[in-house]
C-alpha cells in the first residue's frame, strides 16, 4: 500500500509539472552584457532552477569571392544575476566557401523553443536547422540540437529531397541515453521540418 500510494504521488507531481514560460524578447530589450555574432533571429528569456535564463540564435552571410559563400548560425546561453551576464554555452554551425546554392537556416518555427519535458526543473533549450551547399536537388544536412543546463543533445541527418527521398537520422550518444521523453520530442520536431523546402524555393 506504501509502494502504491508513493507511485500515485510521483505521477500526481509528474503531471502537475508546468514547462517555464519563455517570453520572447526583441534585440532591443537584450540586457546589458549580452552579445551575440550576426544578425539578430530570435530570443528567449525564461526562470528555472539554474535562474534567470536568456538565449538568442543568429546567422550571418558574405561572399567569400574567391572560394564562395560563407553562411554561419549561432546561438548562445546567458544566466542573469546581479546585474551580469553570464554565459554558459554557445553554438556555431556553417557552410563556408560554397560555391553553389547555398545557406545556413534555422527552420521557421523550431529557432528556438524551451521545454521541460523530464519535470526535472531544469529547461531544456531547443533548436532545429538547416545547411544547404548544393547544385542539384539533393538532400540537405539537417539537425535538432538541445541543451540541458551545459548537456548538449544532437539528432543529425538529412531532409528530404525533392522526390521525397532521405529523411533518416541518427541521435548522438547523449541523447540516446537521455529521458524518452525527449527523443519523442526530437522526433515531432524533425518529422514536422524534414521535408520543408529551403527559403527562397
Amino acid at each position: 500500500m506504501k509502494r502504491f500510494a508513493t507511485l500515485l504521488l510521483s505521477a500526481f507531481i509528474f503531471s502537475t509539472q508546468v514547462s517555464p514560460i519563455a517570453q520572447p524578447i526583441t534585440a532591443a530589450q537584450l540586457p546589458t552584457g549580452i552579445t551575440f555574432k550576426g544578425n539578430f533571429k530570435q530570443a528567449l528569456r525564461w526562470t528555472d532552477a539554474e535562474g534567470d535564463n536568456l538565449v538568442v540564435v543568429s546567422t550571418h552571410s558574405d561572399d567569400n569571392s574567391e572560394y564562395g559563400y560563407n553562411d554561419d548560425l549561432y546561438a548562445v546561453r546567458y544566466t542573469l544575476a546581479g546585474g551580469k551576464a553570464q554565459l554558459r554555452w554557445s553554438l556555431h554551425d556553417y557552410v563556408h566557401d560554397c560555391g553553389v546554392d547555398h545557406q545556413a537556416t534555422f527552420f521557421h518555427g523550431a529557432a528556438l523553443q524551451v521545454t521541460d519535458l523530464d519535470g526535472n526543473g531544469t529547461a531544456e533549450v531547443w533548436m532545429a536547422y538547416r545547411l544547404m551547399c548544393r547544385g542539384d536537388i539533393s538532400s540537405d544536412t539537417m539537425k535538432v540540437i538541445a541543451y540541458q543546463g551545459a548537456q548538449k543533445y544532437a539528432m543529425r541527418g538529412e531532409t528530404r529531397d525533392a522526390g521525397g527521398q532521405g529523411g533518416s537520422y541518427v541521435f548522438d550518444t547523449a541523447f540516446l541515453e537521455a529521458p524518452r521523453r525527449l527523443r519523442e520530442f526530437a522526433r515531432k520536431l524533425w518529422a514536422a521540418h524534414v521535408a520543408d523546402a529551403p527559403d527562397g524555393e
